[in-house]
């Protein structure tokens, strides 16, 4: 039996290495760099002989590690923040893992596992081009296992937050990244057009919450700059992310993260122009239905692709909004108030 086991143990080390040694070059390493990543599976010789056998016990499992390759080192080095420990981060890396394979339609898990995108839904804006929502895994995984991203119709990339889900109550975001190197600024000016003054970074926040609220999560933790992993994309910016966070709503915690509130404080509209007032309604219309859409794509059970659920404020909704605003209705009565953050 010993025998066995050993040779068993011989056989993963060796699938894993050269799988690994297969993404050095297209991740531009070099010798020198991979050699160095070797020497930290040596020194974790025993642990890491026994998280092989775990990325091998399951098969999704197994097959996400052949998809991308570090994750068979992942915990090796700093990790989401840097003060995450080394049981911590390879606990972290376990429990996203079996969270997405537990709570992910079976479609989505598949996606995800294998490497691939997911197109999750596609919101039309007022007058302008639309965009999507898509999900699929980093490039690295420094930050996390997890993307979201707003995309416009061309596939500029809006805004992105990278998720990681940390035993089976709670949720990481290692970053929030503004629009990409590549993105036009006309792009991001669209969008908040569109979508009457909801910036990009604040919609996806309000799909972290909803995806919270979806599986009966209670813990939203955010990366504070000063403990982003070096080497990880930079986030919304080097110095203003913090102030981002607590604009949410964020406070201080342990480990390097800001304790973000579930859901921030409805607070009822101030007097103001009408304009104002129609602006602030549709903007929180389109907000619900963009969630509402997100929301509908985990629910989908039949293992097919969702379709994409198409999100829009239509004229009809428009005008009813107008109608009830210049009849003298408060909007605070008629929705319950708005979100405090992202007026």
């Amino acid at each position: 039996m010993r025998v066995a086991r050993t040779n068993m143990a011989g056989m993963l080390w060796v699938d894993a290495l050269r799988r690994r040694w297969s993404l050095r070059r297209a991740a531009g390493e070099s010798r020198w760099q991979l050699a160095m990543h070797m020497a930290s599976w040596v020194r974790l010789f025993i642990r890491q002989t026994r998280w092989l056998r775990s990325l091998n016990a399951r098969e999704t499992l197994r097959r996400a590690a052949h998809a991308d390759p570090r994750l068979y080192e992942r915990w090796h080095r700093p990790y989401i923040s840097t003060h995450f420990g080394l049981d911590t981060r390879r606990r972290i890396v376990r429990s996203h893992y079996a969270f997405v394979m537990r709570r992910f339609p079976a479609w989505l898990c598949e996606r995800i596992v294998s490497g691939g995108s997911a197109r999750l839904a596609t919101l039309r804006l007022d007058g302008v081009p639309g965009a999507y929502l898509s999900l699929r895994k980093p490039s690295r995984g420094d930050a996390g296992e997890l993307s979201l991203l707003l995309l416009t119709l061309d596939k500029e990339v809006l805004a992105s937050c990278i998720l990681t889900f940390d035993r089976c109550d709670s949720v990481i975001i290692g970053a929030v990244r503004g629009a990409g190197p590549h993105t036009p600024f006309e792009a991001t000016r669209e969008f908040i057009q569109g979508s009457h003054g909801l910036h990009p970074a604040d919609l996806l926040l309000s799909l972290v919450r909803e995806l919270a609220a979806l599986h009966g999560l209670k813990r939203i933790r955010a990366v504070a700059s000063s403990a982003r992993v070096v080497g990880s994309l930079q986030g919304l910016a080097a110095d203003g992310d913090d102030a981002f966070w607590r604009e949410q709503g964020g406070m201080p915690a342990g480990l390097g993260c800001h304790e973000l509130p579930l859901s921030l404080v409805r607070v009822p509209c101030a007097e103001g122009p009408r304009s104002r007032h129609e602006k602030q309604q549709l903007r929180e219309a389109f907000r619900e239905k963009a969630c509402e859409a997100f929301a509908a794509a985990f629910r989908t059970t039949d293992g097919g692709h969702p379709g994409g659920a198409t999100v829009s404020v239509s004229p009809d909704a428009a005008a009813t909004i107008r109608a009830r605003s210049h009849g003298g209705q408060k909007p605070a009565s008629e929705h319950g108030g708005l979100l405090a953050a992202g007026l």
